[in-house]
């Protein structure tokens, strides 16, 4: 039996990720108010419903996780403090801590974990619970798994922070989404939320704290709460959360545009830190809907993109050109498999593939939304290069929630414009979850990719999971299903008397404080 503890402590490294300006050392104060800005509305605050970017910053303050993530994107303990799994990979213990409370007063028990799974099975963002055959919790503290078959990235899965899988008190895990009481173990609990507005949370002050860590390490480890109220306020437009930032109305900001954080990195009264790469930048299809229902229609989409143009048009410069749908360096990345594909800026082979596609100057819509610049700019800028080769484009923006629940659909769109971040940080699994099963994003189930996808669960031998990640980017570029457009680096900001901010996939409130 492997037994895995969460004793484990952040690496120097990981504390000082991309800092380009770093506060002096000051003891920690307790009180005072922070306001951070970010650029989109949630579409829900029922957190393991949803993969947006939006929630998720709000959510894992709220709720925490029976495994999560650390800094460096390893698994690692949340509420459980250990766990085992069984010689054939079927069966993990989770040992629960013991005493955490949740926001109403309740103790959490491992009832509560097995419930919360259950709901996620229902109504999570992740298909990973369709391993598991059963579960069982033979004490308050002990919650058993039981896979149908040995899963070797089931963990990687279920710690996910994408659509995270939440413990949530049972008494409300019989209820759909979006119903729930928002009460979570987390070290802030839920005040208000006033739509096309902000959502209010103040420090919990019955939290237990993981003492199994000596710090807070990703999204776990030692949290500790030390301002009083934490409003996260809805602000799409780039300058004004720079000018809030300036004048202090913010204190925190989730995304500053490039331009401003280069201007501003020598402005004592701010801190400025940069994240790349933060997410892959991507124009994905949808494959069910005409003209782009035609593979050759795609190809010459994708041979017409000039990826590096919308890149620098959107990114205002913090971007790099990588074709792999894992960053190089990391146990996947697939050296230059098609890399021939990528960036083709091809208009005669473009034309000649619409010529053989039969295309007839059917509108093409491509679909984006108006909270995002990187979104907004990638579809006017690869819809003005697709003009050229004689494609009729309709660029349509919308609001942020509004084109995510629009791509969910079969019909009102063609290409959509989406930064993927949290799922390369995470590995292969959910990258190719994303397009994979009858939920896949562009809107066909295809077998290739769903072979692809069952070999990276099932295979117990990491070069056999490797090749079957090997053959999820071949059929994306194959089939041009999506363009990976490239790499986006993002900058964070903080005003300059905010003390203990690190960088990283949400910005975190906890171990911050008000200098």
């Amino acid at each position: 039996m492997t037994c895995y503890r969460a004793l484990l402590t952040t690496s120097a490294a990981a504390l000082a990720a991309f800092a380009l300006a770093a506060g002096p050392a000051a003891a920690q104060k307790r009180g005072g108010d922070i306001v951070m800005a970010q650029q989109a509305q949630p579409p829900s605050l029922d957190g393991m419903t949803t993969t947006a970017q939006a929630t998720r910053n709000i959510s894992l303050h709220i709720w925490e996780m029976i495994v999560t993530r650390d800094e460096n994107a390893n698994v690692i303990g949340d509420l459980a403090s250990k766990w085992d799994i069984s010689p054939d990979g079927l069966t993990y213990t989770f040992t629960l801590r013991q005493g955490v409370k949740f926001h109403n007063g309740k103790t959490m028990s491992s009832a509560d974990a097995k419930a919360s799974l259950e709901r996620y099975d229902r109504v999570g963002g992740s298909p990973f619970m369709k391993a598991v055959d059963s579960m069982a919790t033979p004490d308050a503290n002990t919650l058993v798994i039981k896979l149908k078959n040995p899963v070797p990235g089931f963990l990687e899965q279920m710690s996910s922070p994408r659509a995270p899988a939440v413990v949530i008190p049972a008494e409300e895990a019989g209820k759909e989404a979006n119903k729930i009481e928002i009460i979570g173990t987390g070290p802030f609990q839920f005040v208000e939320y006033r739509p096309d507005s902000h959502v209010k949370l103040k420090r919990f002050d019955g939290y237990v704290a993981n003492t199994n860590f000596q710090k807070a390490d990703g999204f776990s480890g030692k949290k500790t709460a030390y301002v009083d109220n934490i409003t996260i306020r809805f602000v799409p437009e780039g300058g004004a959360r720079t000018a809030g930032l300036q004048s202090g109305e913010f204190q925190v900001l989730e995304h500053m545009p490039t331009p401003t954080a280069k201007r501003l990195a020598n402005d004592r009264s701010v801190k400025v830190f940069e994240a790349m790469p933060w997410a892959y930048q991507t124009f994905i299809f949808n494959a069910s809907q005409a003209p782009t229902n035609n593979a050759k229609v795609r190809q010459a989409i994708m041979a017409a993109i000039d990826a590096e143009e919308a890149m620098a048009i959107s990114t205002d410069g913090s971007y790099r050109m990588t074709h792999g749908w894992q960053h190089p360096g990391t146990p996947y990345f697939q050296g230059d498999l098609r890399k021939e594909l990528y960036n083709q800026k091809n208009a005669a082979k473009a034309r000649q593939l619409l010529q053989e596609s039969g295309y007839k100057g059917e509108e093409l819509t491509i679909l984006t939304d108006s909270a995002f610049k990187n979104h907004n700019d990638t579809a006017v800028t690869i819809g003005e290069q697709l003009k050229k080769i004689g494609i009729k484009v309709n660029v349509k923006v919308t609001d942020w929630p509004t084109a995510l629940a629009t791509s969910g659909k079969k019909e009102g769109w063609n290409a959509w414009t989406l930064m993927m971040g949290i799922e390369p940080y995470e590995g292969p699994y959910n990258v190719v979850s994303f397009f994979a099963g009858p939920n896949a994003r562009m809107q066909v189930q295809d077998p290739v990719i769903d072979a692809a996808f069952a070999k990276l669960n099932n295979s117990l031998k990491l070069e056999d999971r490797q090749a079957a990640f090997g053959d999820f980017q071949k059929r994306i570029y194959d089939e041009a299903f999506v363009v990976k457009v490239g790499d986006v680096g993002i900058y964070q900001a903080t005003r300059g008397n905010i003390q203990g901010y690190r960088p990283y996939r949400i910005p975190r409130m906890w171990d911050i404080w008000v200098e």
